[in-house]
């Protein structure tokens, strides 16, 4: 289904991060026209060095953006995010504001697809529950979860107003190549002996190597049934911190982490919170102790989509990685 996208044009926002990069380089090896979104020459340099056609923009300047989505756009990748450590101001410009923006700016210039990545933060503190894309989203105090939440809400509207079709994607924790969250950041926690094993890593862990995650986004680009749908993008679970962070430990090799009971743990993250502005540390808590599973049948289902990497597979082509980068 995804040679439907050979010869469209689409946008692709956040293509010089992570996630994008891999899109990105995926859409222009099935002979799609990428246009990639960088914010300078030399963040796009890499992926022009490729042969992929970058343009030079910010997201928060809508009239740049509207420039984008003029002249035969087929499908919109919105991969741009803001990022922690920034204030909660930009988190609502960049994640709402400017996601609201382009999806009115694409439905005006025809865009036959807009695929949105949010993200399983949404979902908040289920604990021990299970949650699928049918589970009610309530705001929950954290200005990444909170404001990809009114994010998805604003695309749905304008989707209602106006036709757009639009799909939604919440990844999981999307490690592999190039990951710096769910691949180097785990690396030198096991490296100086600090991985947080709460509650001995009972928690619920919800990774998805980057391949499945791109192969997600591209079919929600295309498949007549994504129109207007959410999809979880989780691998197989369930899988525990430990299974997950531990496989970082063994590539070291090291038994030294940090070990804290749950029931210390969220006391802690109560005195912790308010020096943490843009991170809800009581949400980080209560996602390292739940055991409850975030459920990927509807893309099964509905668009035929499985993750085709294993963990011990997504692991080991990891580790490959990061001996190849000098990081281990």
């Amino acid at each position: 289904m995804l040679e439907a996208l050979t010869g469209s044009s689409v946008l692709v926002t956040g293509a010089t991060g992570f996630i994008g990069g891999h899109a990105a380089r995926r859409l222009h090896g099935l002979g799609a026209r990428v246009v990639a979104l960088a914010r300078s020459e030399e963040k796009g340099k890499p992926l022009a060095d490729e042969g992929i056609e970058v343009a030079i923009g910010d997201l928060l300047d809508h009239r740049r953006m509207a420039q984008l989505v003029e002249g035969g756009v087929d499908v919109v990748l919105h991969l741009a995010a803001w990022m922690r450590g920034q204030t909660k101001a930009q988190a609502a410009a960049v994640n709402v504001e400017a996601t609201r923006w382009l999806a009115e700016a694409s439905a005006a210039n025809g865009v036959k697809r807009f695929v949105y990545t949010s993200s399983i933060v949404a979902y908040g503190f289920h604990d021990d529950r299970d949650v699928d894309e049918d589970t009610p989203l309530e705001l929950f105090g954290d200005p990444y979860g909170d404001t990809k939440i009114l994010a998805e809400r604003a695309l749905a509207e304008i989707g209602k107003a106006t036709g757009l079709p639009y799909a939604i994607v919440r990844p999981g924790m999307v490690y592999g190549p190039g990951s710096g969250g769910w691949t180097v950041r785990p690396i030198r926690w096991a490296k100086r002996g600090q991985m947080p094993l709460i509650g001995g890593g009972r928690g619920t862990a919800y990774p998805i190597y980057i391949d499945d995650l791109v192969d997600l986004l591209l079919l929600c680009a295309v498949h007549p049934k994504a129109a207007c749908q959410t999809y979880n993008g989780v691998s197989d679970g369930p899988i525990t911190l430990y299974e997950y962070l531990s496989g970082y430990m063994r590539m070291i090799p090291t038994t030294r982490a940090l070990h804290l009971p749950c029931w210390a743990a969220h006391p802690l993250a109560t005195l912790v919170e308010p020096l943490t502005p843009t991170l809800n540390m009581r949400y980080v808590i209560h996602e390292m102790c739940g055991t409850g599973l975030i459920l990927n049948d509807k893309a099964k289902r509905e668009l035929g989509w499985e993750p085709r990497i294993s963990l011990e597979e997504g692991l080991r082509r990891s580790e490959h990685w990061l001996r190849e980068e000098g990081m281990l």
